[in-house]
């Protein structure tokens, strides 16, 4: 069971990345529906059972073969950016996805009729067994971040901690659905919940994404206190493994406290250990504007620019805001709702952009985000 809530984690953590797909989903939303949700009466036959199973396992097909497929293009291009620095002879986008659950920024469904078509199975098994903890989660996780329907994602979520109430993944799956909707306190306390019961590599992942949560949460004091810590306990080597985004989480805490030349030599760090990947260089980008070099500022984020780049469109648009580009602005943060990047969940609560929140440009995006 575990196992299939792992992949179902990784198939439909973020849905909404294809080009035109990521547009219709974001403006129109998805064509999703809230299933009923089945009482559990009689315990299903151990037939519904078998079949329950094998329709998510079916559901789940066509979208794990487009996250395979992305997935190694990206691996792909990572080696072949290190391969003239042995220092860097780990694949950067291989680390992304193992240490910051950054990986599935890749992992998409490319095609309305095959997510459709997924559901339709998800919720056929969940006629057989009310009970299917795999089905409810994965029909949760579509309904918010494709369908935007976080009132059915809170229910399909809570039905599945009745069921599995030590089932980690969930309790912190829920936690961010929570953060992102502002619930903070809530929010937390599942956060807290999800690392006592996780794993030693899921409490690597989950920690830097209650480190977001924190700071969409204003809680800036604590984000650099946890950070410092982290980094006067973790060698050098281990950053690779599971450091380096303490920097980046410090900077930015700092910049919102205006500490600029701090936060630009915290983004650095970040830098120094991934210099070849395009989230970091921009955030790099961003750093110096605020701190006052924008010269340096623009040619960091002409690098970014440079084929040789995964593009990441939030944090472009965020280095262009600090350059107070507000046009160029808007069109990588449209270009990041047509490829349904992650972070524009948090675009309600992000403070980057409390310089533009009045302009109507970004009640636009804010629709096309689902918000």
């Amino acid at each position: 069971m575990k196992k299939v809530i792992h992949k179902i984690t990784l198939i439909c953590l973020f849905i909404l990345t294809t080009p035109g797909l990521g547009q219709a989903q974001t403006q129109n939303k998805l064509l999703f529906h809230c299933p009923p949700l089945p009482k559990s009466t009689t315990p299903p036959t151990p037939r519904a059972h078998t079949m329950a199973d094998s329709l998510v396992k079916e559901a789940l097909i066509p979208l794990d073969m487009e996250t395979e497929a992305r997935i190694a293009k990206v691996n792909s291009r990572s080696r072949q950016s290190t391969k003239a620095d042995s220092a860097r002879v780990r694949a950067f986008f291989e680390l992304l996805g193992s240490v910051h659950g950054s990986l599935h920024r890749y992992a998409g469904i490319p095609t309305q009729d095959k997510l459709e078509k997924a559901l339709a199975d998800l919720q056929q098994a969940l006629l057989l067994n009310p009970d299917l903890v795999s089905a409810l989660h994965s029909i949760a996780l579509i309904a918010a971040r494709g369908g935007h329907d976080y009132a059915c994602a809170e229910a399909l979520y809570l039905r599945a901690l009745k069921i599995e109430p030590a089932n980690a993944i969930i309790h912190f799956d829920y936690a961010e659905l929570l953060a992102y909707q502002g619930k903070f306190e809530a929010a937390f306390r599942y956060a807290e919940t999800a690392m006592a019961l996780a794993d030693q590599p899921s409490k690597d992942i989950y920690q830097w994404r209650i480190m977001r949560m924190h700071y969409m949460a204003k809680n800036y004091d604590w984000v650099i206190n946890q950070c410092d810590q982290h980094i006067e306990k973790t060698d050098q080597e281990d950053f690779w493994n599971n450091g380096w985004p303490a920097y980046y989480y410090k900077g930015l805490a700092l910049a919102e406290q205006e500490k600029y030349d701090e936060a630009l030599e915290a983004e650095t760090l970040t830098y120094a250990f991934l210099s070849t990947d395009g989230f970091n260089l921009a955030s790099s980008a961003r750093a110096y504007a605020m701190a006052g070099d924008t010269a340096v500022a623009k040619r960091v984020l002409a690098a970014v620019l440079e084929p040789d780049f995964e593009w990441m469109p939030y944090e472009i648009a965020t280095a262009y805001e600090a350059l107070g580009d507000f046009d160029n602005t808007f069109l990588w943060l449209n270009i990041a709702a047509d490829e349904g990047d992650e972070w524009l969940r948090w675009l309600k609560l992000d403070p980057r952009w409390k310089r533009i929140r009045s302009d109507p440009r970004f009640k636009k995006v804010q629709e096309r985000a689902g918000w």
